[in-house]
């Protein structure tokens, strides 16, 4: 079993929001894990870290390391089902969200 941790995400806290967006993944490893399945919905803990810290922080220090550490598309759903939707069509690291 892999969880996602601190050696695969290595934000950039000279981007903007201070690296916050790590404390998002940190808080839900078991919805965004590549190795895991993933719930029917995020823990209400992740959700409450999307909502207060923002998707626009976690999408800033999305890099190849964590890339390959989480699923991408989990953490679109992750964003959707907490009431933050990324935009169809954005980027979120490399990652651009598909248009419905």
């Amino acid at each position: 079993m892999v969880l996602l941790s601190l050696s695969h995400i290595q934000g950039n806290p000279s981007q903007g929001c201070n690296g916050w967006g790590i404390t998002v993944l940190e808080g839900c490893p078991y919805s965004i894990d590549k190795e895991l399945p993933a719930p029917p919905k995020p823990s209400e803990g992740c959700c409450t870290l999307v909502r207060v810290i923002g998707m626009k922080c976690v999408c800033e220090i999305i890099n190849k390391g964590i890339e390959a550490a989480i699923d991408m598309q989990k953490l679109v759903k992750v964003a959707a089902d907490c009431g933050r939707p990324l935009a169809h069509g954005s980027q979120c690291g490399s990652y651009r969200v598909p248009s419905v």
